[in-house]
């Protein structure tokens, strides 16, 4: 008698098993309507080879987070509200998951989920719904929410095979391109099908047809074949591609957009020589990306398009297509060319003072219409009253000089800095210098996302200095004045950059070093009569960036090494020493942030004050996570683009400064962590660190009779010896909190990322 409603009972069985939730659903609306369900939890089960983590990113399904529900009653743009059982965007997730395993092989997957209440939380419930519904709407005691868990139950099964995998269309192509596409072929047979690696070979194939004349290649609507074996658990995969007709580069033509006219022109001569296209050849896509960078680098234009012109491509048979050579269309945009910027600068120098100064810079990046760039800045230090700085500044950048990508850069500076005890009574040193300086900046890569440079450059200087502190040299020197010098020194700076951001980057790496050799020769060639410096300075470091997690620039672990030494020839001749500045210092914004600017220094001087002259060996190394709190899929209201360039990170520093005649030891090494805040602008990140001492190798360095912690005079400093007994943890030092708190805090305030 059942026998007729079988299939019909069989459906309604695997239903409720695939989604038991419907159960609730028999509830009548006008209840369901009061009765709230928020989602607690969210389980996985029987995902053995997807993590739960994994497939929580890729669901919109969500848990109530009590922070994120703090941070959404303040503002209903931040956080997230209470999140609450959709039943449609739970049908969504499961579509999610399954195209999800699909994408990786398991074509024989299977998603449903379950709800669980709370039978806590469900009986509260039914004990107000069980008074209220004797009483009128407004005398109702508020509902609360039945907490529900979801459950998604997956099936797996096992991920399908490639056994087969060909291209289709390419037949016409020539043998050798036909080679070349062919023997590097990602997918193999009997590999486990990825969507991923199958998308990346179809950007294999462009590639590779977009270097060899091929800009037209499409894929059209069902070009990809995926044919299933269910029995043997294997696929194969066939690719079919229209490649359109090869094609060479014409003649560029230079279209400028007339609108913006008022900002002033670029010759037509230099943009042509910013240009890679070489016409006659067969296209390259990679050619037209560099020909775009390389008109980007010279700063003058704010719209770059290169395109090539198919006005009449169209209207030629296909048959006489191949072959054809096209235009190149170069489309511009100016973007003003001067600008006039006041700048304030603040800071913390190592006596704990507050620096307050300004500055202004005025640029011209196309003075003479060659996008040739000149920039000068004047700045004057206003505090603290001990210590003066005054410096004037010009930059000349021609962009070319004879070679591509060779531009000239002529450089001149004039400064002068002095620094006298805090009650300034006494002259501690001064410094002016003169420095005229030519070089260049070769860009050495042909590959659009990584930058290879070399920078070398030659320098004359003249310096007049008056050191009457004892502490800058390890001799007693008590009111000395050291010769003026007139140097002439010789720099190469390389670097090779893959990083995807200048001021914020998520991925990529940098492998960098700078060389910077006095030429006594040449200082010597030249009459002054003056002593000059002679020293080798060696600073090679690496960087390294890595995105965590799903979501681009998110969730960022950077990392830093850097190792410096300064050879002096004449390390006796104090007429001969490298300049102060010119040295390495340890603490600051850029270095070890548990400890002020230019604190840090392991030396046999027992002078006080020494650490802020600076030392000549250093080794640091830095490992800090940057996070954004507030991440939205669109940027769309005023609150969340503003929230969005907010960031925080959590760093460690290690590192120290050693002297000339002390030798590098890892018992003085400094250990720093600490915490901050970001605030990504076009200028570069705003920056708020909070650094602390976690382990110093020196904790007292203070000059006997200042060792109190309750004494006023913080303002002198020794530097560590050598020889020191061991330092101490943040956890181990002793006295009153917040004496212990001032001891091992220090705050940092800077514009840009610390590397």
């Amino acid at each position: 008698m059942l026998e007729p409603l079988k299939p019909v009972l069989i459906l309604i069985a695997i239903s409720l098993l695939l989604c038991p939730s419907l159960g609730n659903a028999q509830r009548p609306p006008e209840l369901e309507k009061i009765r709230k369900r928020e989602i607690s939890e969210i389980r996985f089960e029987g995902n053995n080879n997807i993590s739960s983590l994994e497939l929580e990113s890729i669901i919109a399904t969500r848990t109530s987070s009590g922070g994120e529900r703090i941070l959404n009653w303040l503002n209903s743009d931040w956080g997230t509200p209470q999140q609450f059982v959709d039943e449609g965007v739970l049908a969504e997730d499961t579509t999610r998951i399954f195209v999800y395993y699909r994408s990786r092989g398991y074509f024989d997957a299977h998603i449903g989920y379950s709800l669980h209440e709370s039978v806590v939380s469900a009986e509260q419930w039914q004990k107000v719904y069980d008074k209220n519904k004797f009483l009128p709407p407004a005398k109702w005691d508020k509902y609360p929410v039945v907490e529900d868990t979801i459950a998604f139950r997956i099936y797996e099964g096992k991920p399908y095979v490639v056994s087969g995998f060909t291209f289709e269309g390419l037949e016409h192509l020539p043998m050798d391109l036909q080679n070349k596409l062919t023997d590097n072929i990602g997918i193999k047979a009997k590999s486990v099908y990825s969507k991923d690696e199958l998308d990346k070979e179809v950007l294999r194939i462009q590639q590779i047809l977009g270097e060899n004349g091929y800009p037209f290649l499409s894929l059209p609507t069902g070009a990809t074949i995926i044919e299933l074996d269910r029995n043997r658990k294997s696929i194969t995969i066939s690719i079919k591609f229209k490649t359109g007709p090869r094609v060479r580069v014409g003649a560029p033509r230079i279209v400028s957009d007339t609108a913006y006219s008022k900002y002033g022109y670029v010759s037509d001569a230099t943009i042509h020589r910013a240009l890679s296209l070489d016409s006659g050849a067969w296209y390259k896509n990679s050619n037209k990306l560099i020909s775009e960078r390389d008109l980007s680098r010279l700063g003058t234009f704010q719209y770059i398009n290169i395109e090539l012109d198919t006005s009449g491509f169209y209207r030629i048979p296909d048959s006489s297509k191949d072959g054809i050579v096209l235009p190149v269309i170069v489309y511009l945009r100016m973007r003003p060319s001067w600008d006039f910027t006041p700048y304030p600068y603040l800071g913390i120098n190592p006596f704990y003072q507050f620096i307050l100064g300004f500055g202004v810079s005025y640029s011209n990046r196309n003075l003479f219409n060659v996008a040739d760039n000149f920039t000068t800045q004047a700045v004057y230090q206003l505090f603290p009253r001990n210590q003066n700085h005054v410096s004037l500044s010009g930059d000349f950048v021609f962009p070319y000089i004879g070679i591509k990508n060779v531009p000239l850069v002529l450089s001149a500076n004039s400064s002068y800095s002095d620094q006298r005890t805090p009650d300034l009574k006494t002259l501690q040193y001064l410094e002016r210098t003169i420095t005229a300086s030519l070089g260049t900046n070769v860009q050495l890569s042909h590959d659009p996302a990584i930058v290879i440079y070399a920078s070398p450059k030659g320098l004359l200087q003249y310096v007049n200095r008056d050191y009457r502190d004892s502490s800058i040299f390890n001799g007693r020197i008590d009111t000395t004045t050291v010769p003026s010098q007139f140097n002439a020194l010789g720099s190469l700076d390389m670097g090779y950059n893959s990083t995807n951001d200048p001021q914020n980057p998520s991925r990529g790496i940098f492998v960098g070093m700078s060389l910077q050799r006095t030429l006594q020769f040449i200082a010597n060639a030249i009459p002054t009569g003056l002593p000059s410096a002679a020293y080798t300075k060696f600073t090679p470091q690496f960087k390294a960036f890595a995105n965590l997690g799903v979501n681009e620039g998110r969730s960022i672990l950077a990392y830093r090494i850097l190792y410096g030494n300064v050879w002096l020839d004449h390390p006796g001749d104090q007429s001969r020493d490298i300049l102060i500045e010119n040295r390495y210092f340890g603490g600051g914004t850029n270095s070890m942030r548990g400890w002020a600017a230019r604190t840090l220094l392991v030396s046999n001087n027992p002078i006080p004050g020494h650490p802020q002259y600076g030392g000549y060996k250093t080794i640091e190394t830095n490992l800090e996570w940057r996070y954004a709190l507030f991440h939205y899929p669109a940027e769309i209201t005023a609150t969340q683009q503003f929230l969005s360039a907010l960031r925080i990170a959590f760093f460690c520093d290690v590192g120290n400064v050693w002297d000339k005649d002390v030798p590098i030891a890892i018992k003085n090494l400094a250990v720093a962590i600490g915490t901050g805040i970001r605030y990504n602008t076009l200028l570069g990140a705003l920056r708020f660190d909070f650094g602390f001492k976690f382990y110093d190798p020196y904790p007292d360095p203070y000059p006997p009779g200042t060792l109190g912690k309750d004494k006023p005079n913080k303002d002198i400093l020794l530097a560590i010896p050598p020889n020191a007994s061991a330092g101490v943890f943040m956890w181990d030092r002793k006295g009153k909190f917040w004496n212990v708190f001032a001891d091992v805090f220090n705050f940092e305030f800077a514009l840009g990322q610390p590397f």
